[in-house]
């Protein structure tokens, strides 16, 4: 059995997690079932596809990104990338140490290396959904375990990509939120999927596959990892105010109840719009719109507990 570690060191801030996952590592090799590890750090941003692809092909059993969002977005689209048969894809895992950990939430995953090694002892993982988007003017494909967001969360993203903050991820996000809201000009944008159609103003849409973002806000909470479809949440033209009031019921996974919120289900979108529109993807901006975005059901096999959907 092999397991690949994908590890996000940036600024050294694993420095105290990597000793004991190593500890670790070699004190199960010692167990009847023998496990054969291999920690690939990353030395640059998007570094994380090439080593998951490289991983990929070269043959493990288990994948693991050791980061946050970001991290596991990379590793997903490095397998995803590599040139080999689906059927030889590796199980995905995760050892949430990122700077936001929204999709761990969703999946019910801990920090805790001894529950990672148990589940990977005992093979538990599941089948689930994964997004694909296609961006029309660049033809790119991206790929999506989480979130999938359009308008003020693709500004947030490409804002926080060039930002620090000593007071932790939920403040950091939380203040480009603001100064977004501050100086964010809604676009006119138009959502279409099989069964029904969106249009207006838009502050923020998410395509969700998983429920939270922005560093625990329950923005989709009816989205589920296995059930073939996307919760598309759609806030139109809302007000800073109107957000704040919000905010609580926002962390607290509470449907907003306002005119300009909406909640609808949808197994692809078209996503256009006549303004400058951006999209990102489990917090990494993607690109602008027009673009398709649709579900993959169970496309991939990840290591989580068995009673989370």
């Amino acid at each position: 059995m092999k397991v690949v570690f994908v590890v996000n060191n940036k600024n050294n801030r694993l420095a105290k997690v990597l000793p004991r996952l190593d500890q670790y590592c070699q004190q199960t090799n010692m167990a009847p079932i023998a496990i054969g590890v291999q920690f690939l750090t990353t030395l640059r941003k998007k570094h994380a596809i090439e080593l998951a692809k490289q991983a990929t092909e070269n043959g493990c059993d288990y994948l693991v990104a050791v980061g946050g969002d970001g991290t596991l977005h990379e590793v997903i689209n490095g397998m995803l990338q590599a040139n080999i048969p689906a059927i030889e894809y590796p199980a995905i895992g995760l050892l949430p140490h990122g700077s936001a950990n929204d999709f761990a939430r969703t999946a019910g995953i801990s920090k805790s290396i001894e529950k990672l090694f148990a589940l990977i002892k005992s093979n538990t993982t599941q089948k689930i959904d994964i997004g694909k988007i296609i961006v029309k003017q660049t033809q790119e494909t991206r790929y999506f375990m989480n979130i999938a967001g359009v308008g003020l969360g693709a500004e947030v993203a490409k804002n926080l990509e060039r930002s620090s903050s000593m007071l932790g991820p939920g403040f950091n996000y939380f203040k480009h939120i603001i100064k977004g809201f501050l100086g964010y000009v809604k676009k006119e944008v138009s959502c279409t999927s099989s069964t029904w159609q969106w249009k207006g103003k838009l502050l923020q849409m998410a395509v969700a596959n998983g429920r939270y973002f922005g560093d625990g806000i329950c923005i989709a909470p009816d989205a589920r990892l296995t059930d073939g479809q996307f919760q598309v949440a759609i806030f139109g033209d809302l007000s800073i105010w109107d957000y704040l009031k919000n905010f609580v019921n926002l962390k607290k996974g509470v449907k907003i109840n306002h005119p300009q919120v909406s909640y609808n289900d949808a197994n692809e979108v078209l996503l256009k719009s006549s303004a400058t529109c951006g999209i990102e993807a489990d917090g990494e901006y993607v690109g602008l719109a027009p673009a398709t975005i649709n579900v993959l059901p169970k496309a991939i096999c990840f290591l989580m507990p068995p009673d989370v959907q």
